[in-house]
C-alpha cells in the first residue's frame, strides 16, 4: 500500500524544480485564488454512486461540520451528463463558504421539468452572461469563461473569477499536485492547510489545531460499502512550527509498542524515527522549546502514547537504556516490585518530559517502570501496573481485530501512526484536531470501526493515509467462512453471478427472483439496486464495454426480450427489444478481435439476429435461419487465426460457420445431443450425448468418439487443457476420478482463478457443494452446505478467492476461501 519510491521522487522533483505546468486555458485558472479544499472529479456519476452507499458518509452526512458542506454542494446533485471537473471549497466571508465547480462539460440538469420551486434568471457581467439558478431555495451562478462551464453558489467570486480569467492566481502546490494526481482514482482531494485559516476555523472551530500540523495535503480517495481509504502526501512547510517538520531528515521505524500496550485501549499513538538527535536538531531549528535534558533521549526511537483507566500512559522504545536509567534512578524517591517489575516513584518535578513536549503536550508524570527496553510512564501506579498485568498474560493491542483491521490497510514502519476505535477517535480528534470534529464523530454510530492514520518521512516529504474500515473478523487460513448473507422477499429464479464493478474492478452480485425483479448487490452484502424484468433471465449475464469509455453494462435476455442495463439498472436505448412469441435461447456476446465491436446474437426458434454495438442487425452475417430449431445460445471458437460459431440444432446437425454465416467445417452426422455445452479441449469441439458418448471434431470436420457408457443426466465441462465429466457418483478431472457418495450432482463448473484451477459440483440432494483443484485433490474444508451451484470470483483483487450460492430458495450466500 505505501507508495513507491518512484512516486516519491517524481513528486520531490515536481515539487522542488520549476518546471512551468503548462497553464493557458488551464482548468486551475478559474479555481478561487483562496480555496481551501480542492476536488478533483474524475468519474462524476460514479462518484454519486460511491458516495450514496457508503456506510460512514451516510452515517456522518447529517452531522456537523459535515452537513454543511454536503448542504452547501447539494444543488450539484441535479446535474447531468457530468464526467470530470474541479470542486473548490472557498470562504466568502465570517459567515459564510462557498463552492465553484468547473468542468469542460456544459451544464446540464436531471429531470429540470418536475425539480420543485425553481427559477431560471440571465444576468450580465464584464461582458460576459451570468445565469442565475434557484432551486428549492438555493442558487446556483453559472458562466461559460475560457472554454469552461463555471458554477457557484456565490455570484461575488463568480464575478472576481471573470475578473481575474486573463490573469488568474494559481497557487504553485496546487498546479504541481494536479500534474501529478491519480487520473485512476475516482476523487483527488487537495487541502491547503495555510492557504485560509479563516474557513479551516469555519469548519473546525477557532480550536482546531490542524493549521500546525502541515501546510498542504495532497490525497486520493478509495470507497467501499464499508471503508474509505486516502492516500496521498502531506507537504508542510519547512520554516513553520508544523509538527512533521520534527520529523525531517528522519527515517520511519516500525512501531513495536503496540506489542506492549494492553488490548482495551481505545487508541494508540507512534512516534517513530532512526534518530532522535535528528529531532532535536529540528525543535532548535524550528524554534519548539529546547530542554537541557534532550541528550537523555537520543537512543530513543519510539513514542508511544495511550490511556489506561482514564490515565495517560507514554512509552519510550530505546536501543540502550543505560543513559536514561541513571537519570530515573537519581529522580526516583521510592520503588515497588509488582509482578517481578520495578514501578518507580519519580520526583513531581521532573524535567524529562519537556524534551518530548511537542508530541505529548504539557503532560508530566510521577510513576515509571521498564519492560526489556521499553520506559513506561504513568500519572498512577495502577494503570501501570494494569498494563504489566496485560503484558505478561499476552492481551496485548497488536492481537487484536482492531489492530489487525488497522495493519492490513497501513504500512508496518511509520513516522506516526495512530490507531483507534470510536471513543478513541475522539478523545484524539478532540485534543490534537478540533473538538468541533470530535463533537461530530460522538454523535456517530460508528462504534464497530476502525480508524487509522499514518504519516511516513520520506525524502522532505511525507506520504500520508488514512483510514476507516469497518472491524471484521480475522481470517484463519486453511478456512472457508461465510462473510455475508443476503435474504429476498420472493424465492430466486436464477443462480447468483459475480459481475464486475467498472468504478473499482472488484466483483458484485446479480440475482433475479420469481417475481422477475433483478437485484444487483455489493461485495459487502448491500442491495444497490432492484429493477422489475418482464420475465426470467435466460442463461447468464454478459457484461459489456458498449461505449468503449470503460464503463460496463449488463446484457442478457429473457423468454421475450434481449435487453442492456447500465450499471444503475437504466435500460440502454436501443437494446430494449421484444421478440413476439418469446422462446428466446440465453444471449451470445462476441467480441472478435477484443476491440469491443460486440456482435450480440439473439436466437428465436429457427431464427438468428446479429446485432452491432448500435442495436442494428449485422447485414453481412449469412446464416439468418437455420434448418431447425437452434439448441441454447450459439458459441464462439477461434482456433489459430480463425473464427468458429457453433450451433446446435434440435435435428440432430451442428454447424460450424465462420463470422459471417458461412460454413467453415462440415460435419456430416448427427447427434442427439446432451444439455452440455459444446467446448473446445485441445483444439477440438468436444460435446456429449444423451446416449452417454464423448464426441470430438477437428477443424476438418473429422470425428472421434468414446463411448463413456455416460448416464442420461450426466455433466460436462472443459478448458482448452481441462475435461471434467460428473457421471453418477463418479467426478472425473483429467484422467483422475473420485468416487462421492451417491446423490444428484449437478453439472461440474470449471473456474480458472489466480493461476489454479477449481472443479466444482453440487449434491443437490444431499446440499452439499464440493471444491477440487485440478489434480482432483479436494480444496480443504470442502465439501460445505449448499443446494446449487456456485460462481467463483476474486470479489476484492487481493488474490483470494470467493464464492457464492444460493443458500436457502430466497437468500444467496458469499464464503470466503483461505
Amino acid at each position: 500500500m505505501r507508495h513507491t519510491i518512484l512516486y516519491a521522487t517524481i513528486l520531490f522533483l515536481c515539487i522542488t524544480c520549476t518546471t512551468k505546468v503548462k497553464t493557458e486555458n488551464s482548468i486551475l485558472d478559474l479555481v478561487p485564488h483562496n480555496a481551501t479544499l480542492v476536488f478533483k472529479i474524475n468519474d462524476f456519476e460514479t462518484l454519486k454512486n460511491e458516495l450514496s452507499t457508503n456506510e460512514i458518509l451516510q452515517n456522518l452526512k447529517d452531522l456537523e461540520p459535515f452537513k454543511e458542506l454536503t448542504n452547501l454542494i447539494e444543488p450539484l446533485n441535479n446535474l447531468s451528463l457530468q464526467e470530470k471537473g474541479l470542486l473548490a471549497i472557498s470562504y466568502v466571508d465570517s459567515t459564510k463558504i462557498a463552492y465553484t465547480y468547473i468542468s469542460n462539460d456544459s451544464l446540464s440538469f436531471a429531470d429540470w421539468d418536475i425539480l420543485p420551486n425553481k427559477t431560471v434568471k440571465t444576468l450580465t457581467y464584464n461582458n460576459l452572461n451570468i445565469t442565475k439558478y434557484l432551486i428549492d431555495n438555493s442558487s446556483l451562478f453559472s458562466s461559460f469563461i475560457n472554454g469552461y462551464w463555471v458554477s457557484c453558489s456565490s455570484q461575488k467570486i463568480l464575478e472576481q473569477l471573470i475578473d481575474s480569467k486573463d490573469e488568474p492566481l494559481i497557487n504553485s502546490s496546487l498546479k504541481k499536485f494536479y500534474s501529478i494526481s491519480n487520473k485512476e482514482k475516482v476523487l483527488n482531494v487537495w487541502f491547503n492547510v495555510e492557504q485560509n485559516e479563516n474557513l479551516i476555523n469555519h469548519l473546525l472551530g477557532p480550536d482546531q489545531h490542524i493549521s500546525n500540523f502541515t501546510s498542504w495535503l495532497s490525497l486520493d480517495l478509495t470507497l467501499n460499502d464499508t471503508e474509505i481509504l486516502l492516500n496521498g502526501i502531506a507537504q508542510p512547510n519547512f520554516e513553520k512550527k508544523h509538527l512533521l517538520n520534527l520529523f525531517n531528515t528522519t527515517k520511519p521505524i516500525q512501531n513495536n509498542t503496540a506489542s506492549i500496550i494492553p488490548n482495551d485501549v481505545h487508541y494508540y499513538k507512534s512516534y517513530g524515527f532512526d534518530d532522535f538527535k535528528k529531532v532535536t536538531n529540528n525543535k532548535l531549528t524550528l524554534g519548539f522549546t529546547e530542554s537541557t535534558l534532550d541528550s537523555l533521549l537520543n537512543t530513543v526511537e519510539e513514542i508511544g502514547i495511550t490511556e489506561v483507566e482514564n490515565e495517560k500512559i507514554i512509552l519510550l522504545q530505546t536501543y540502550g537504556t543505560a543513559t536514561l536509567l541513571d537519570y530515573i534512578n537519581e529522580e526516583k524517591v521510592a520503588t515497588e516490585e509488582f509482578s517481578g517489575n520495578e514501578i518507580w516513584e519519580l520526583n513531581s518535578n521532573s524535567k524529562l518530559f519537556k524534551s518530548i513536549a511537542p508530541f505529548i503536550g504539557d503532560a508530566s508524570f510521577t510513576y515509571a517502570s521498564i519492560i526489556e527496553n521499553t520506559f513506561l510512564f504513568s500519572s498512577s501506579k495502577s494503570s501501570l501496573e494494569t498494563l504489566m498485568t496485560k503484558y505478561k498474560s499476552g492481551e496485548t493491542f497488536n492481537k487484536t481485530s482492531l489492530f489487525k483491521n488497522a495493519e492490513n490497510k497501513l504500512t508496518s514502519s511509520s513516522s506516526i501512526l495512530t490507531i483507534s476505535d470510536l471513543k478513541g477517535t475522539i478523545d484524539v480528534l478532540e485534543e490534537s484536531v478540533s473538538k468541533s470534529l470530535g463533537k461530530m464523530f460522538n454523535a456517530s454510530d460508528l462504534k464497530d470501526y476502525v480508524f487509522g492514520s499514518e504519516f511516513i518521512s520520506d525524502a522532505g516529504f511525507y506520504h500520508a493515509n488514512f483510514l476507516i474500515k469497518k472491524i471484521t473478523a480475522e481470517v484463519e487460513q486453511n478456512s472457508v467462512t461465510p462473510i455475508f448473507e443476503v435474504q429476498f422477499k420472493t424465492d430466486l429464479a436464477t443462480q447468483p453471478q459475480f459481475v464486475t464493478n467498472h468504478t473499482n474492478r472488484k466483483k458484485e452480485i446479480i440475482v433475479q427472483d420469481q417475481e422477475n425483479t433483478l437485484y444487483l448487490i455489493s461485495n459487502s452484502g448491500k442491495i444497490l439496486w432492484e429493477k422489475e424484468l418482464s420475465g426470467t433471465i435466460q442463461g447468464k449475464i454478459h457484461q459489456v464495454d458498449l461505449f468503449k469509455n470503460g464503463k460496463l453494462q449488463y446484457a442478457f435476455t429473457t423468454n421475450n426480450e434481449f435487453l442492456i442495463l447500465d450499471r444503475n439498472g437504466n435500460e440502454v436505448k436501443p437494446f430494449t427489444m421484444k421478440f413476439s412469441g418469446g422462446n428466446l435461447n440465453p444471449l451470445a456476446v462476441f467480441d472478435y478481435e477484443n476491440k469491443k465491436n460486440y456482435r450480440f446474437i439473439v436466437t428465436q426458434n429457427k431464427q438468428v439476429f446479429m446485432y452491432n454495438n448500435k442495436g442494428e442487425i449485422v447485414k453481412g452475417f449469412k446464416y439468418n435461419t437455420a434448418e431447425a430449431n437452434i439448441l441454447d445460445a450459439p458459441q464462439h471458437f477461434i482456433i489459430g487465426i480463425k473464427d468458429y460459431i457453433v450451433f446446435k440444432l434440435d435435428n440432430g446437425q451442428l454447424r460450424i460457420t465462420n463470422r459471417v454465416g458461412q460454413t467453415r467445417v462440415t460435419v456430416k452426422d448427427k447427434f442427439t445431443f446432451s444439455d452440455n455445452d459444446i467446448k473446445l479441449y485441445q483444439n477440438k469441439f468436444i460435446f456429449t450425448s444423451i446416449d452417454g458418448i464423448l464426441y470430438q471434431i477437428d477443424t476438418k470436420g473429422t470425428i472421434s468418439s468414446s463411448n463413456l457408457n455416460l448416464a442420461k443426466d450426466h455433466g460436462m465441462d472443459a478448458t482448452t487443457r481441462t475435461l471434467a465429466v460428473m457421471n453418477d457418483n463418479v467426478l472425473r478431472i483429467r484422467d483422475k476420478k473420485i468416487q462421492l457418495e451417491l446423490g444428484v450432482y449437478s453439472k461440474p463448473t470449471i473456474f480458472y482463478l489466480n493461476d489454479k484451477i477449481y472443479v466444482s459440483v453440487t449434491d443437490i440432494q444431499n446440499q452439499k457443494i464440493y471444491l477440487f483443484d485440478s489434480q482432483a485433490e479436494s480444496i480443504s474444508k470442502f465439501p460445505i452446505f449448499g443446494n446449487s451451484i456456485i460462481d467463483m470470483a476474486d470479489i476484492n483483487n487481493n488474490k483470494k478467492v470467493e464464492l457464492v450460492l444460493k443458500d436457502q430458495e430466497n437468500s444467496i450466500k458469499v464464503f470466503k476461501i483461505r
